[in-house]
């Protein structure tokens, strides 16, 4: 890595992730756990902390998707990021939404159809995350779990701008150091004032301020390899391997506590997030290294690119096909949702999303000198 200085002579050159393979499986693990933890399988109890990991995961790639535009084309273009953005999320999310509406119009009962259709609204402005947190409706509707996609879209509306005011003038990228460091106090600080006040599990969970330090915790690792403090000296990377091993385990013993454990909403939230962003920066790192190389299997890495799809599909076809509605066991009901899940993912990738993307790669992103894409493969 070199330490050459860009056309300002303010800042390192920007850190250059490119594709790395391994982060779409560590997005496979994190959505399989997520799935287990939704199918009531008893090792997957804290299973719903996969979803950190995919904060910290956004956090990391966007971040350094947009400080190695602004070092490659001396700004941020909002307009562009916005677009991908759209073209990635959006196209898949409406196919479900209209799945959902669809269903419950022809099989269910007029109530259930005016309440998804409400849900509907609330999905498409991205706001179920708020409605989780602030109010005590139960959660029973086929896009309940569109909460935390709220809580993505709301930080990539907020992060570029904030990003922006960051960066003003010929400032480095040590202000986006400061901010995200000061971020992760704050959040698990607002979640024990919560917890211990008039909060409730369901406002820390949901909200965007008490979720942000797992989406800041990316963009801080994105932000120290942009300023190359790390991997650091040569001597230390493999303690930075030794980290990421020790992070992979935290997060496998975090996935089998209970989700009625008061310790995951004080504790276990702000320990996901450390281990998720502790594992990435070594990922990041050596991606060839051994931490790498079961998440690099072709097969892993084939369900980390539709794991937003998995995601999507897997709650409303898990709601729908459940034990009472079906009459069988766990087990048989779980094979089957699994597999109608992968179904509905895997043809909406293939059959839907993939024009969107091809549109996406045609408004380009930042690129190596050589002309490839860069960290918009990975974003």
């Amino acid at each position: 890595m070199s330490d050459q200085r860009d056309g300002q002579g303010a800042a390192p050159r920007a850190f250059h992730l490119g594709y790395r393979p391994e982060l779409d499986g560590l997005r496979a693990v994190a959505v399989l756990a997520v799935m287990a933890f939704h199918a009531g399988l008893s090792f997957a109890a804290g299973g719903f902390l996969g979803v950190d990991v995919f904060f910290v995961l956004s956090g990391f790639l966007i971040t350094s998707l947009l400080l190695e535009e602004r070092q490659v084309r001396g700004g941020i273009a909002l307009g562009r990021f916005y677009a991908r953005r759209a073209l990635r999320l959006f196209p898949a999310l409406v196919l479900v939404v209209v799945a959902c509406l669809l269903w419950t119009g022809l099989a269910e009962s007029s109530a259930v159809f005016v309440q998804t259709a409400k849900d509907a609204g609330i999905t498409a402005v991205y706001a179920m995350n708020w409605i989780a947190a602030l109010t005590d409706r139960p959660l029973l509707g086929l896009l309940e779990h569109t909460w935390s996609l709220a809580i993505e879209e709301q930080f990539y509306l907020v992060w570029p701008l904030t990003l922006l005011v960051l960066l003003g003038g010929r400032r480095t990228p040590r202000a986006v150091l400061v901010f995200c460091t000061v971020a992760l106090v704050g959040a698990p600080l607002l979640r024990f004032a919560l917890l211990d006040g008039p909060g409730t599990y369901a406002r820390v969970y949901n909200g965007l301020d008490t979720r942000a330090d797992a989406l800041l915790a990316g963009c801080l690792v994105a932000t120290l390899y942009t300023l190359r403090l790390l991997p650091g000296p040569r001597a230390l990377r493999p303690w930075l391997q030794v980290l990421g091993g020790a992070a992979a385990v935290a997060l496998l013993v975090l996935f089998r506590y209970s989700a009625r454990d008061l310790f995951l909403y004080r504790w276990g939230l702000t320990l996901a997030t450390v281990s998720a962003a502790v594992l990435i920066a070594a990922l990041a790192a050596a991606p060839g290294g051994l931490l790498a190389r079961p998440l690099r299997l072709r097969p892993v890495v084939w369900v980390g690119r539709i794991s937003y799809g998995l995601y999507l599909w897997h709650w409303p076809v898990f709601v729908i096909a459940n034990q009472g509605r079906l009459g069988w066991g766990l087990w048989p009901t779980t094979a089957l949702r699994v597999a109608l899940t992968f179904a509905f993912a895997t043809a909406s990738f293939y059959l839907w999303e993939r024009p969107f993307l091809r549109l996406k790669s045609r408004l380009g992103g930042t690129a190596s000198a050589s002309g490839r894409p860069a960290v918009a493969v990975a974003a």
